[in-house]
């Protein structure tokens, strides 16, 4: 059976690289010939493109000190985007074809028995990259390919006004509606009136024993990995809890002036083996709060509003909705609470729902499909 995956794989985001490389490698450990659809959709391509060009691009206008940070931050773009390129290249299959456009992809009309679409937020149509109908998978033709999303997501979007009629056409094509939150849950059940079901991010469906580098870092440390700027308070908040606990605070991924150790061009390995070995974890992001559920950390999170929805969704799954920053966890610092969090209970919870995530995933594939056995150990 040969299984094409559409989602966001080129772009210069850890989550986003892991979530498609963490769909691929379940797949093609459950023995199917699957790729990945090398779309990239020319504004969501120049959009992660445009911070690396050259220093030659600047103003002359700019004075000398200026173009000199510019081009430092070009440089750092670049090595980041080229070790997540190397890392993807090294881990996934790749379609033959590389797309930049809606009309190139009808060629793949009938290449596949399955496309899947997802993981990440595919189909936030409240972004950047607005509406785009391929995400929805309509140049595929369901008379020769089953169409399925696996943990696809709405992200902040929470209505889909003038687009709910093309939409709701769409969704109502696939075979199978799997998401990856609660709002999109809602969405496709009251806008399109289309069963869907949740599921687990594909980050969680896999090992990464072998997909981690071990920091070289001597010292414990904090690990922040935030995209977004934090407020005095939460500055604060990780200041004493590093003085307290005699922490060195790390960044992975980004600058930030309270880190004593800067890592902006980590790989993805690099990524994974610093979070599985920090002491505790800081993040404003979807996937460090995955990562540090996956390896069992103490972790704070600070919630930014486009997030809000699908991080605290996912804490609520668990039982960690207490792991979000308030000026009540201040006073946790001097009595450890911060650090108790009941891994036991959690890994029955997450186990299980593993479990039926990949389950609903290899259903929806062999839909149709007899004599097929579901093995997802």
């Amino acid at each position: 059976m040969k299984i094409g995956i559409l989602t966001f794989h080129h772009v210069d985001n850890y989550g986003a690289t892991l979530q498609a490389c963490a769909l691929w490698t379940f797949l093609n450990s459950q023995g199917y010939d699957v790729e990945i659809i090398d779309y990239r959709p020319l504004k969501i391509a120049w959009m992660y493109f445009r911070p690396l060009l050259p220093i030659k691009r600047v103003k002359s206008s700019i004075n000398e000190s200026k173009k000199i940070r510019i081009n430092q931050k070009s440089l750092i773009n670049i090595s980041k985007y080229w070790k997540m390129r190397s890392f993807l290249l090294s881990h996934v299959k790749l379609s033959q074809k590389r797309f930049y456009d809606k009309k190139g992809l009808k060629s793949y009309h009938d290449k596949y028995d399955v496309v899947i679409c997802g993981s990440d937020q595919i189909w936030c149509i409240a972004s950047f990259r607005g509406y785009n109908s391929s995400f929805f998978l309509d140049f595929v033709s369901n008379k020769t390919t089953r169409k399925i999303s696996y943990a696809a997501s709405f992200g902040n979007t929470t209505e889909l006004g003038s687009y709910q009629q093309e939409i709701y056409t769409l969704i109502n094509q696939f075979q199978t509606i799997l998401v990856r939150d609660s709002n999109s849950l809602e969405i496709v059940t009251n806008e399109c009136n289309k069963e869907a079901i949740k599921v687990l991010d594909p980050t969680f469906l896999i090992k990464y024993d072998a997909l981690k580098n071990p920091p070289k870092i001597a010292s414990k440390y904090i690990l922040l990995y935030v995209q977004a700027d934090m407020e005095a308070e939460e500055e604060e908040f990780i200041k004493l809890l590093a003085e307290q606990q005699n922490l060195t605070i790390v960044s992975v991924g980004r600058y930030e002036r309270l880190a004593q150790i800067n890592l902006e061009t980590a790989s993805p390995k690099d990524w994974i083996g610093l979070h599985s070995e920090a002491s505790y974890i800081v993040t404003n992001t979807f996937h460090g709060t995955v990562f540090s559920i996956i390896f069992h950390k103490p972790f704070t999170v600070f919630l930014p509003s486009d997030k809000s929805n699908k991080v605290r969704d996912l804490l609520n799954d668990f039982g960690l909705t207490n792991r979000i920053f308030s000026e009540k966890s201040k006073p946790q610092l001097f009595n450890k609470q911060i650090f108790d969090i009941d891994y036991e209970s959690v890994s029955i919870t997450l186990e299980s729902k593993i479990m039926e995530s990949k389950k609903h995933l290899i259903e929806a594939i062999l839909q149709g499909e007899t004599d097929s056995k579901i093995n997802v150990e």
